[in-house]
C-alpha cells in the first residue's frame, strides 16, 4: 500500500457479485435474498446520484446524512443472514463484508466516487484493443502503448485537448516529470 493512500471499494463489483446470485428462476427472484441485496443498491445508487452537480463538500455532506444510513443498513442486514457453502450468494455476501471497511471510504471525502466505472470506462477500449494491435508483440511495445494510453486517458479525463497535449507534452525532454495540472 501506498503511505497516505486510502483504498476504495468499488460499490458497482459488489453490486454485480449480487446480480450474479440471482437466481434463474425469474419467478423466484424477486422474493430472493439476491434481490433485497440489489435493490439496497438501486436505493444507494438513487441517493448518490441525486448528489451530481453538488460541490464536493456539499456532496459529502449529503452522503453523510443520506448515503451512509443506506449503506450502514445494507451491512447490518447482511449480518444477519447466515449463508454457508459455496453458492454464488454465498460468495457475494463473502465478498461484501470483506469489501466493507473499503466501501465506506468514498464518504470521506465528496470527490471521491462511489465506484471506479469511469476508470474502468476509459482503460475499456485499450483492453479490448490490446488483442488487435500488432505492434504490441514485444514486452517494451506493451509497455509504451499502455504508457501512452493512459497519458491520452489522463488527459481525457482532465478536459485537457488531448493532441495539444501530447504536443506540448512531447516537447519537454525525457524524464521531465508532468502532470496534467503542471503544463
Amino acid at each position: 500500500m501506498v503511505t497516505g493512500v486510502k483504498h476504495c471499494g468499488c460499490m458497482t463489483h459488489v453490486r454485480r457479485y449480487f446480480v450474479n446470485a440471482l437466481p434463474k428462476d425469474k419467478s423466484a427472484q424477486e422474493t430472493s435474498v439476491a434481490a433485497e441485496a440489489v435493490r439496497y443498491f438501486e436505493r444507494i445508487y438513487h441517493e448518490e446520484n441525486q448528489l451530481s452537480g453538488m460541490t464536493a463538500e456539499e456532496r459529502y455532506e449529503q452522503r453523510l446524512a443520506k448515503v451512509k444510513p443506506l449503506l450502514d443498513a445494507f451491512f447490518a442486514w447482511l449480518e444477519t443472514l447466515h449463508v454457508s457453502g459455496k453458492s454464488a450468494l454465498a460468495k457475494a455476501v463473502a465478498y461484501a463484508l470483506n469489501e466493507k471497511p473499503y466501501l465506506y471510504t468514498f464518504l470521506e471525502n465528496g470527490n471521491v466516487p462511489i465506484d471506479n466505472n469511469r476508470a474502468e470506462n476509459a482503460i475499456r477500449p485499450f483492453a479490448v484493443g490490446r488483442k488487435n494491435w500488432m505492434h504490441s508483440n514485444t514486452a517494451n511495445g506493451a509497455k509504451a502503448s499502455a504508457a501512452l494510453y493512459s497519458i491520452v486517458a489522463t488527459a481525457q479525463a482532465n478536459g485537457l485537448n488531448t493532441e495539444k497535449y501530447l504536443t506540448e507534452l512531447f516537447s519537454h525532454p525525457a524524464g521531465t516529470i508532468l502532470l496534467p495540472f503542471t503544463i
